[in-house]
């Protein structure tokens, strides 16, 4: 019901509130390029509005809806949240090229110091595996290929439910990007520190992380 009502849900502050981080309060006024990492908990989308707010009019990978009627509408309501636009990716889960398409797009737009916002606690068959509650999981590297190649910060967040309403809860920390001589093992480094804090998080509120699909292949 939120999906559809996003607009909503943004026209009303008192339900979302916001755990600062002494970090963010530095930055602030100076973010720089970034990527804003969350996972399938509470109201995902919601970990940006604070980046929204504060003026960094921050984009987001999304996964194209096949109804053109309906793909436009959850676009229209994710304008406010996502003033910097929405990169569809839906040809990219069966089209490679599509998908090389896509990262390099968002690559860019990054490198030329955009806010970019991307889901990441997905089963990725192209994917790194690294740890994820004791097995290894292919997910992606993409966040951390942009943060180590564009030399961007990664923000990772959180949304968690409070009760039963629509009203919620936010936390972002920066998660800290490997940068040695060994660019491959940094990328694979930094994607394993991702997903532990995804474990840490689902550990603490495992009733608010939402993804049925296998997430380890």
């Amino acid at each position: 019901a939120e999906t559809m009502q996003m607009d909503r849900v943004l026209a009303d502050p008192a339900r979302i509130d916001f755990v600062d981080d002494p970090i963010i309060g530095r930055y602030r006024q100076k973010m720089g390029a970034f990527v804003g990492v969350t996972l399938h908990m509470g109201n995902w989308e919601l970990t940006m509005w604070p980046f929204t707010q504060w003026g960094a009019r921050p984009a987001a990978v999304y996964r194209l809806v096949k109804n053109p009627y309906v793909d436009r509408y959850l676009r229209a309501q994710r304008a406010a949240l996502f003033p910097g636009g929405l990169v569809a990716k839906g040809k990219a889960y069966g089209d490679k090229s599509e998908g090389q398409r896509t990262a390099r797009k968002i690559m860019d737009f990054v490198r030329q110091g955009g806010r970019l916002g991307i889901v990441s606690d997905l089963y990725d068959k192209g994917g790194i595996p690294v740890p994820f509650f004791g097995t290894p999981a292919k997910s992606t590297p993409v966040p951390a290929m942009i943060a180590r190649r564009t030399g961007s910060r990664i923000w990772i967040g959180r949304c968690v439910r409070k009760g039963e309403s629509s009203r919620f809860w936010l936390e972002v920390k920066e998660l800290k990007v490997q940068r040695t001589a060994h660019q491959g093992n940094d990328i694979r480094e930094t994607t394993a520190a991702l997903q532990r804090q995804f474990e840490a998080w689902i550990r603490e509120s495992p009733e608010q992380w939402m993804w049925s699909n296998r997430r380890w292949g």
